[in-house]
């Protein structure tokens, strides 16, 4: 048995569970692969095609051979940057070992949710070392748990004070939705764990070892040792943290210096030795983040981005229905057991942070409760199994039920935990069953495209320029950019540089009774090549790139057309400019005005 309770047995059905629970989240999209209609394409994606078709441009790069990333969701030509670069190395193992996209992507989500999953056993057995029946409900509850969202639709008000529901809206909110998105997302959380682990090990040894000596301690030398590789393998784990979800590091910093502010509260001293461990979980990174910060200074496309990546958190009442079950279990163990606080400390101020950081006015806002669910499901078990169920079974209704024969303590105990367990899960049983009939009925689209989409998309690839710029609407620019790897004037909310005035002006290109002029001076504003003319852009308007002069087919099938910005428009705008072409995206020029 290890040092926290658990058996080989216990893991290697921690394991079991990892698995299956893994496969469950690939059946939408094996589901979807499996029943593609004639005529239609699957993306491989069950939510969020916006964002997701980001991570497949930049597996695109890596796969055409880069190593950096270069935004090809904004027109403007730019040098490429470390950022982003998890996909597009992702992308590029793909081309190394042979293996498509799409097998790359499904595969890396799935041994990801894996690995996530074991960390998470072992990250709860850590709270429990003396009771199986806590750490396995807290184990299931952190991977199959939620909030109350579900009760939202049950009263018909899923938009809630404007605003989707946590469980279904977030996918950092609990382990389950995080597992069926993206790997980045996962890696990242398992990353987090293995900080706030390291932490209470850092807290621990002090405990053990310091002014408090609750326990006795092994050789102090050989413990400090082991502390001090800790600490310098969750800096390792850091590095991984700052390439795939950078982020995160907001809420492993904030968790720290709050934890190490009440280690020394506890010790009326100020602990410059576990200050320096706690200092090598961010040291060893450091030189990334500066990376980071030099890139954001000096790159201003990339700046650009930053600044328009805000995702701001949901009204508070949301959270409180995410999380206020747990949380209110939590609390009544902290305010009955006073004694166990400091074992659980951590979670607490893990806890506090993500409020914190939640409401702070970083852009990031939404994506620093990452992982939280974890630590509020080790605390709602506490206060479930350590307090609540021993103060129901001291009742005259408890003992009186276990005097029948076919009712004992255990059996109930047990039936209570699983209640519990379904209970905290309707609404990830919902949000499956929801995205496995979005896979296999709804097909709706852009997760499912027209076949002519796929075919256009692969005849840029294979003949335009990989410097080219294509113009179209946002949904074709976000799927042109990611399947073809092109520039695209408008393809992404937060990667298109100057993205609501370039909105506008696609919307403004496709219609009617826009002057040519303006037309003619757009498409060399942005440098475009290539005009995209498909059901999407009729939408926009009516006006017919084949009635310009300047616009000649390159490519047509059944329902889209693919026009090339002819050398006469060039010729006309060095003759207007003095022979001096003006060069794509010139942010020195203004742009068009958005009236003809």
């Amino acid at each position: 048995m290890s040092s926290h309770g658990t058996t080989q047995r216990e893991w290697v059905i921690a394991l079991g569970v990892a698995v299956a629970t893994a496969v469950i989240g690939m059946i939408p999209y094996l589901l979807g692969s499996s029943l593609v209609p004639d005529g239609v394409v699957y993306t491989h994606l069950i939510m969020n095609p916006e964002d997701a078709q980001t991570y497949w441009a930049k597996m695109l790069q890596g796969f055409n051979g880069s190593l950096l990333y270069t935004i090809p969701f904004t027109s403007e030509p730019h040098q490429g940057a470390f950022v982003g670069v998890f996909y597009v190395w992702l992308g590029y193992l793909a081309r190394l070992i042979g293996l498509s996209l799409t097998t790359i992507w499904h595969w890396s989500r799935t041994g990801s949710a894996i690995i996530l999953y074991v960390i998470t056993f072992r990250f709860t057995a850590e709270f429990f070392p003396g009771n199986k029946n806590a750490r396995w409900t807290a184990y299931l509850l952190a991977i199959f748990g939620s909030g109350l969202g579900w009760f939202l639709f049950a009263i018909g008000q899923p938009y809630w004070l404007g605003a989707f529901p946590v469980d279904f809206k977030q996918p950092g909110a609990h382990l389950f939705f995080t597992a069926l998105t993206y790997p980045h997302i996962i890696i990242g959380t398992a990353v987090i764990l293995i900080d706030m682990l390291v932490l209470k090990k850092i807290g621990d040894w002090y405990m053990e070892t310091g002014v408090w000596r609750l326990v006795d301690s092994d050789d102090y030398d050989s413990h400090k040792r082991r502390i001090w590789l800790y600490a310098a393998a969750a800096g390792l784990a850091n590095i991984l943290l700052g390439i795939v979800y950078p982020f995160l590091i907001y809420i492993v910093a904030l968790t720290a210096l709050l934890y190490w502010l009440y280690l020394c509260w506890r010790s009326r001293s100020v602990l410059w030795q576990q200050a320096l461990m706690i200092a090598l979980l961010f040291i060893i990174p450091a030189p990334l983040y500066l990376y980071y910060l030099q890139v954001w200074r000096t790159n201003p496309i990339f700046q650009m981005w930053n600044a328009q990546a805000g995702t701001p958190a949901l009204p508070w009442p949301h959270y409180l229905l995410a999380y206020g079950l747990m949380l209110a279990l939590g609390l009544w163990f902290w305010w009955k057991k006073p004694e166990e606080r400091r074992h659980f400390a951590i979670l607490w101020l893990w806890v506090l942070a993500a409020a914190l950081l939640l409401f702070s006015p970083i852009n990031a806002q939404r994506r620093f409760i990452q992982g939280v669910h974890v630590a509020l499901s080790v605390l709602a078990v506490a206060g479930l199994v350590l307090e609540l169920l021993p103060r129901a079974q001291r009742t005259w209704t408890w003992i009186g039920l276990t005097t029948r024969p076919r009712y004992t303590t255990q059996k109930l105990t047990r039936f209570v935990l699983i209640f519990f367990l379904i209970f905290m899960s309707l609404s990830n049983l919902y949000l499956l069953a929801d995205v496995t009939l979005v896979a296999t009925v709804e097909r709706p689209y852009p997760l499912f495209r027209p076949a002519d989409e796929l075919a256009a998309v692969n005849w840029l690839r294979e003949n335009a320029p990989a410097t080219a710029v294509v113009l179209g609407e946002y949904e074709t620019g976000n799927y042109v950019a990611a399947q073809a790897g092109q520039r695209v004037v408008l393809g992404h909310w937060a990667e298109t540089v100057n993205y609501t005035e370039k909105e506008t002006a696609v919307s403004q290109f496709f219609t009617a009774n826009t002057a040519n002029a303006w037309r003619d001076d757009m498409l060399l504003n942005y440098g475009v090549n290539y005009v995209w003319y498909g059901p999407r852009e009729k939408e926009l308007g009516s006006f017919d790139p084949a009635s310009s002069p300047y616009l000649a087919l390159a490519y047509e099938n059944d329902t889209i057309r693919i026009y090339r910005v002819t050398e006469q428009l060039i010729n006309k705008n060095d003759n207007e400019w003095g022979n001096k072409r003006m060069p794509p995206a010139d942010f020195t020029r203004p742009r068009p005005t958005v009236t003809p």
